[in-house]
């Protein structure tokens, strides 16, 4: 492993809360070390551009020896996939509300050509208020194109997400923008409406050739 990634509660010198992401690099693969460093800076760069309701607050960044340490807002109420285990399937008055925030989430990283890439219940986290927010921005990227279905030339290839949220195009590396996004927001739907992943019981070629 390159990395090691821990995330904390932390307490500021003002008395406020808040998350704290942690990655300690492997400083004995230089070349490994860059990438991951290359890669949690990208990460930073992106969620700097980003200020929706909807969408988890970057509030800064520390780097000390091999450690990064990137700041966010703190979201007490825990992630939609932890909600649903500790009380179930959603009432459909519930889901409704927690789907129209995840859309508007999504669609205002979409107007700014960011697809986000793992979007599921685990990656929307649950204000005390009802308020969601989207989070963990790892894999999300930002497409040179602000056209909404993008061109050949601007679509993603790599494999990123969860793979029971994956669209299929993403499972058959065959090109993928924020269409992709949309299919896995409707398997957290379904995730929030049925207390389970979608086609939770098929592995991962089974997944594909359902599709």
């Amino acid at each position: 492993m390159s990395i090691s990634l821990q995330v904390y509660c932390g307490l500021t010198s003002q008395g406020q809360l808040i998350a704290v992401k942690q990655v300690v690099l492997d400083t004995s693969d230089q070349l490994t070390t860059e990438k991951e460093y290359q890669k949690l800076q990208e990460e930073v760069d992106l969620l700097k551009t980003l200020k929706h309701i909807n969408i988890v607050t970057y509030l800064g960044t520390c780097l000390e020896d091999s450690t990064v340490s990137i700041f966010m807002e703190f979201v007490p109420g825990g992630s939609i996939s932890s909600i649903i285990n500790r009380f179930g399937p959603l009432p459909e008055t519930v889901l409704c509300k927690y789907t129209k925030q995840i859309l508007q989430g999504v669609a205002y990283l979409h107007s700014n050509c960011v697809v986000h890439r793992d979007i599921k219940g685990n990656n929307v986290m649950l204000m005390p208020n009802g308020v969601v927010k989207l989070i963990d921005f790892g894999c999300a990227r930002r497409l040179a194109w602000a056209g909404l279905s993008g061109t050949h030339s601007d679509l993603l290839k790599s494999v990123h997400g969860t793979p029971y949220w994956m669209a299929p195009e993403v499972i058959s590396e065959s090109g993928y923008g924020r269409k992709s996004d949309i299919w896995s927001v409707g398997c957290t739907v379904f995730e929030m409406a049925t207390g389970k992943p979608p086609l939770a019981s098929m592995d991962r070629i089974a997944n594909e050739d359902s599709v």
